[in-house]
C-alpha cells in the first residue's frame, strides 16, 4: 500500500501547499533522498496551535500541532517529488518545540508526529531517527516546527 492509499484509509487529507516565505525551497531532492524544509502547524495562513509548551499550550495540543505540521511536510514532499508513490520511508524527523524555560517534555510533543509516521508506514517502515529540542521562539509563535528527510524509490 502506498502513502496516498494509506492517507485515504485513515481519512487524512494533505493540505494545499504554500510557497516558502523567503528565498529557499520547500523541499529538495537529490540521489534518492528528499529534504523538506521546516513546517508549522498551519491551515492556510492561520497557525492552528500557537504559544509555548509549559505555559499556554498543553502537551496534547502540542502533539496535535506536531501532527498538523507533519501533514504539511508530507504535502511539501508531494509537491517536491511529484508523486507520493515514490516515498519509501521517512528517515529523520526533527521537531522544534516552542518551550517555556522550565518545560522538558519536548519528546512527548514530538510523539504526535512520530505516532502519525507509524500509523502511515507501519512498525517496520515507520521507524525513523528523531531529534526533539526546545527553543525560545518559533515563527508566528507556532508551538512546533518540524522538518523531515525522506528516502525515495529511485
Amino acid at each position: 500500500m502506498n502513502l496516498q492509499q494509506r492517507l485515504d484509509q485513515l481519512s487524512l487529507t494533505l493540505p494545499a501547499s504554500s510557497a516558502p516565505g523567503a528565498r529557499y525551497a520547500s523541499g529538495v531532492q537529490h540521489q534518492g533522498l528528499a529534504w523538506i524544509s521546516g513546517q508549522l502547524p498551519r491551515e492556510g495562513d492561520r497557525v492552528l496551535v500557537a504559544g509555548k509548551l509549559g505555559r499556554e499550550v498543553s502537551i496534547a495540543s502540542g502533539q496535535e500541532g506536531a501532527r498538523a505540521a507533519l501533514l504539511r511536510a508530507l504535502a511539501a514532499l508531494r509537491d517536491t517529488v511529484g508523486d507520493l508513490t515514490r516515498i519509501e520511508r521517512i528517515l529523520r524527523l526533527n521537531v522544534y518545540v516552542n518551550s517555556s524555560d522550565d518545560f522538558s517534555q519536548q519528546s512527548a510533543v514530538a510523539d504526535g508526529a512520530s505516532s502519525l509516521i507509524y500509523e502511515l508506514f507501519g512498525p517496520e517502515l515507520g521507524a525513523h531517527a528523531r531529534t526533539s529540542v526546545g527553543v525560545a521562539q518559533l515563527p508566528r509563535n507556532a508551538c512546533v516546527e518540524l522538518d523531515i528527510v525522506v528516502a525515495l524509490e529511485v
